[in-house]
C-alpha cells in the first residue's frame, strides 16, 4: 500500500501527522478551510480576485525587468509553490473522466465495513487502477467503542449509526454478525421498520389532520395488539382515553392503526412515506439499499397495519433510521448523509470534496415541535424509560435534550428485531442522531437497542459535558 500523504489543508503541503482526540477532530473539521487555489473549477478557471492579483504582479514584474531592477536569473531560480487543483465540485460541469461523484464513489468504495485501520482514511482504486486516498468523517474513538460494544451484545446481528443532523456527517457506522461475515448492515434495508413508522404517521396526523401532541384519542383492548375488532370505531371512540403524545411514547398500535384507517387514508400515508424518503434512493458515497414502503389499499385493516408499523413489508436501513431522527433534530430539514470528506491522490490533487446538501424540508416547524414532545415522552414515560430512568440526574444525560422512538417485531425467520432511533442535543453545542437495530437470537435476548443508543450518547457527550 502506498504511504498515505499527510496534508496541511490550509496550505496544501505535506506535513507531519497531528495528534488529536476525536472530539477535538470534530471541532477542527467544522472550522472553515483556508485553501490555496482550491476555488478553481475543473477547467482551471480562476476567481476574479486571483486574476487581479496575477495581472498586478505581471505588470509590476514587467516594469521591474524593463527598468533593470529585477534579474531574470533570480526569477528562474525562485521556487514554484505547490499547485493544488480541484478536480470535482458539485454542479461545476467537470469532465466525468476526471471527477468523482457520490454515485461513482459508491461503486468504487462498495459496502464493505470499515476496519480499525480505515477510520481516518483509506485507499481505493479508480476505474483506471489509479490509487486514491479517501478521508472520512468518522469519529475514530467513537467508532472503535461502538464496534467493541456490538461485539459484546450477544445477539445474532446488530448495527448502529451516529450522524450529525446539521451537516449529514456520519460519525459512526458499525455492524456485527455472529458468524463474523464482512458485511455492512448499516446500509441494508433488510430490517422491518416496525413502530419506527409511527414517526411518519404522527407527522402526517399533525400536518393533515391538525392534531397536536395533546390531542385526546381513544381505543379498545390492549395497547400492543391489533385486531379487526379493535378497529370497529373511529379514533375518537373507545374505552381508553389517551393523548397522541402518550400513544406515541407507549407505541399503542390501535391508536395509530385507527389514525391510518379512519383519519389519514392511503394517500396521506404514501405522501409522508415519500417525504421521509421511503421508496427513494438516498445519495451516499456507499451503496444504500432503498427502504421499502408498500402503498396500502383501501382496506381499513391493511391501512391500520401500515400506519402502526405492525407489518413485515415496510423495510428500513439503519442509516435511513438515523435520518428519521435527524429530521426532527434538525428542524424538519434532512441533510444528505456523507462519510467521505475528501478524495485526493498522492500529489494532493483533490478529486472530491463533500459540500453539505439538503434533501429537503420534509416537515413543518409546527410538526417538529409536536414530534419532539412525543419523542421526549418516549424517554421519560414511554418505551425508552426503562433504559433512561436516570435521565434527570445522570451527569451527562441530564445536560441534554433527548428524544427517541422504539420498534420491535419478529422477522420472517422468527427472530425478534429491536429498534431504537434517537436524537440528543446539547444547547449551544453538538447534536447527534442515532439509530440502532438488533436481531436477537431465538433462545435468548441480548443487549437491547435502547441500551446501545443510551451508552453511545453518554460516550459521545461525556468530553463535551466535562469540558464545561
Amino acid at each position: 500500500m502506498k504511504k498515505l500523504p499527510e496534508r496541511d489543508k490550509a496550505r496544501g503541503k505535506v506535513r507531519k501527522p497531528q495528534i488529536m482526540n476525536w472530539q477535538s477532530r470534530r471541532l477542527h473539521q467544522r472550522r472553515p478551510l483556508l485553501t490555496l487555489n482550491r476555488a478553481r473549477s475543473c477547467s482551471g478557471s480562476i476567481g476574479l480576485s486571483a486574476l487581479l492579483i496575477i495581472l498586478s504582479l505581471t505588470i509590476f514584474l514587467a516594469g521591474a525587468v524593463w527598468t533593470g531592477h529585477v534579474s531574470l536569473a533570480f526569477l528562474w531560480k525562485s521556487p514554484i509553490p505547490p499547485k493544488i487543483q480541484v478536480l470535482e465540485r458539485s454542479g461545476s460541469g467537470c469532465n466525468p473522466e476526471s471527477s468523482l461523484t457520490k454515485e461513482r464513489l459508491a461503486r468504487l468504495i462498495g459496502s464493505h465495513p470499515f476496519g480499525s485501520e480505515e477510520l481516518h482514511a483509506f485507499q481505493i482504486n479508480n476505474e483506471a487502477g489509479e490509487v486514491l486516498f479517501v478521508s472520512t468523517t468518522l469519529a475514530p474513538e467513537l467508532q472503535k467503542w461502538v464496534m467493541a460494544a456490538l461485539g459484546r451484545a450477544r445477539v445474532s446481528s446488530a448495527a448502529l449509526v451516529v450522524l450529525d443532523p446539521a451537516s449529514g456527517d456520519v460519525l459512526t457506522m458499525a455492524s456485527y454478525t455472529a458468524d463474523q461475515k464482512p458485511v455492512n448492515l448499516t446500509l441494508s434495508s433488510s430490517f422491518p421498520a416496525a413502530s419506527l413508522f409511527k414517526i411518519v404517521t404522527a407527522a402526517a396526523a399533525v400536518e393533515t389532520a391538525n392534531l397536536t401532541s395533546g390531542s385526546t384519542l381513544a381505543y379498545d383492548g390492549r395497547k400492543h395488539t391489533l385486531y379487526r375488532k379493535q378497529l370497529m370505531r373511529d379514533v375518537q371512540s373507545g374505552r381508553h382515553q389517551v393523548t397522541l403524545k402518550d400513544s406515541f411514547a407507549k407505541s399503542i398500535n390501535v391508536v395509530f392503526g385507527k389514525l391510518g384507517a379512519f383519519t389519514l387514508g392511503p394517500k396521506a400515508l404514501e405522501e409522508f412515506a415519500q417525504r421521509f424518503y421511503f421508496n427513494q434512493p438516498i445519495r451516499f458515497e456507499m451503496p444504500v439499499e432503498t427502504s421499502r414502503f408498500s402503498p396500502p389499499d383501501k382496506d381499513y385493516f391493511h391501512l391500520a397495519e401500515i400506519a402502526s408499523g405492525f407489518n413485515r413489508t415496510t423495510m428500513l436501513s439503519p442509516l435511513h433510521g438515523a435520518l428519521l431522527a435527524a429530521a426532527v433534530a434538525n428542524d424538519g430539514l434532512i441533510m444528505e448523509p456523507t462519510v467521505v470528506a475528501e478524495v485526493f491522490d498522492q500529489n494532493n490533487n483533490i478529486y472530491y470534496r463533500h459540500q453539505p446538501v439538503s434533501m429537503g424540508q420534509v416537515i413543518s416547524a409546527k410538526t417538529v415541535i409536536e414530534l419532539k414532545k412525543m419523542m421526549r415522552a418516549t424517554i421519560t414515560k414511554g418505551t425508552g424509560r426503562p433504559f433512561f430512568r436516570d435521565v434527570r440526574v445522570h451527569p451527562v444525560l441530564s445536560k441534554l435534550e433527548i428524544g427517541g422512538k422504539s420498534g420491535s417485531i419478529n422477522n420472517s425467520q422468527g427472530r425478534k428485531v429491536d429498534w431504537f432511533v434517537s436524537f440528543a442535543l446539547k444547547e449551544g453545542s453538538e447534536k447527534i442522531a442515532l439509530a440502532a437495530v438488533v436481531v436477537h437470537n431465538r433462545d435468548k435476548l441480548g443487549v437491547r437497542a435502547q441500551s446501545l443508543v443510551r451508552d453511545s450518547i453518554i460516550h459521545y457527550f461525556s468530553p463535551l459535558v466535562r469540558s464545561k
